[in-house]
């Protein structure tokens, strides 16, 4: 099969998957064999470049399907409105404070589509591209740096999960306390759907937090808890596909409160799977 038939098979099968509103993406997730292909999809934009959003009247998109038996990535890559210079995948570089990395994959040619596969040098590196830590970049003259850029991530609702306790608090707390945090989120909708689990306090406030001092590992309340009991279950909507973004990125943390620790008792940092 050539490439640009794959390209046409995955965006069929997006089609395809969007009308399968009864079906959950963790049913689908946890049902794939280990050698199971996914299709993974990005939109590209300026808004999304890292460190600093640019102001480009360039658009793309990202349509690849990933063969994890044999960490094979074919991929599609289209755009408007720039004339690139460059383009590549980059990997985003673990606990990096500016959602950046170096470049992985270099595009052979810059001609809209843009089509190419790849071999994922490790298992470490197709964990990352599944976790949403790769995005396209396409570099111009005027932005050297990239841009139009979009994070990388599995098409359909995305899972994620943290593990709560005093020890992921910055700074630490000495908490005997221990909680879960389970959520799905959409990115399309933008819409966030969890639950939290709690036990051994009585947390007096509870929040969803974004990141953003790179120092602390600390940031502002985006998603204030509604109840407190045990379990807890919201629904929230990201106000943006950057938002949207820090979440894929791990960049969330849920959080619970006590009068012994106003700043947060037990918290857990939050990831897809």
């Amino acid at each position: 099969m050539s490439l640009r038939s794959i390209y046409l098979t995955a965006v069929a099968a997006a089609a395809i998957g969007s009308l399968l509103t009864a079906c959950d993406h963790r049913e689908i997730s946890a049902g794939l064999a280990s050698d199971a292909k996914v299709m993974l999809v990005s939109t590209l934009s300026g808004s999304a470049e890292r460190p600093t959003p640019v102001s480009s009247p360039g658009t793309g998109t990202f349509v690849g399907m990933f063969d994890r038996s044999t960490r094979v990535l074919s991929y599609t890559v289209t755009y408007s409105g720039i004339t690139p210079v460059a383009g590549h995948l980059h990997r985003i570089t673990p606990n990096s404070a500016t959602g950046t990395g170096p470049v992985e994959i270099p595009f052979a040619a810059l001609g809209s589509p843009i089509i190419g596969t790849a071999t994922l040098a490790s298992q470490g590196r197709a964990d990352s591209l599944i976790n949403g830590f790769y995005y396209a970049n396409l570099h111009t003259t005027a932005n050297p740096g990239g841009e139009i850029r979009g994070n990388i991530r599995l098409a359909g609702p995305v899972r994620l999960r943290a593990t709560m306790n005093g020890a992921s608090e910055r700074p630490a707390t000495p908490s005997l306390a221990t909680g879960t945090f389970a959520g799905v989120v959409d990115p399309a909708t933008r819409v966030l759907s969890y639950t939290v689990t709690y036990s051994g306090l009585s947390p007096t406030a509870g929040h969803l937090h974004r990141i953003n001092n790179a120092t602390t590992g600390n940031g502002p309340v985006e998603i204030p808890f509604a109840a407190l009991a045990s379990p807890i279950i919201g629904t929230a909507t990201l106000t943006t596909a950057t938002r949207v973004d820090s979440l894929l990125n791990g960049f969330y943390y849920s959080n619970l409160h006590t009068p012994a620790y106003p700043g947060g008792e037990i918290r857990g940092d939050i990831r897809p799977y």
